[in-house]
């Protein structure tokens, strides 16, 4: 490969030539111009779109954070099933006030049921006595 040191912008006139060309009085007028004072007018809805964009995002926040939990978690009150069952966690007073507020003392259960339930849970004679 041969190298040649020749400058194509010596040989070629038309490149040497500047294509681009500002208006006669451009610098001038540009100058008038950024010495008047900028006056812009403010209208009421564009000081309060920042706020109104920020409300508009918690909203949704808030709308979608009490959906999702509304959907996540279980609502529903403890049935009778329920209390028995997680009767090793309640105090004897509180089963009571709680079957007194749902009428549960009519459920017509035979003494023997009753027996074997409080055999089983482990309930003594003691407690029995104190919860009159």
């Amino acid at each position: 490969m041969k190298q040649t040191d020749k400058d194509i912008l010596k040989d070629v006139a038309e490149l040497r030539r500047m294509p681009y060309s500002v208006p006669e009085g451009y610098f001038d007028t540009f100058r008038r111009e950024m010495k008047k004072p900028q006056t812009q007018v403010v209208s009421l809805w564009s000081r309060i779109m920042p706020y109104a964009s920020v409300a508009a995002v918690f909203i949704f926040l808030v709308s979608a954070g009490t959906f999702i939990l509304e959907r996540t978690t279980d609502t529903r009150d403890f049935t009778q099933e329920d209390y028995i069952l997680f009767s090793e966690n309640f105090s004897l007073n509180t089963i009571y006030q709680v079957h007194e507020e749902t009428q549960l003392a009519d459920a017509s259960l035979a003494d023997e049921d009753i027996i074997e339930y409080l055999i089983y849970t482990g309930v003594s004679a003691e407690e029995i006595e104190y919860s009159k």
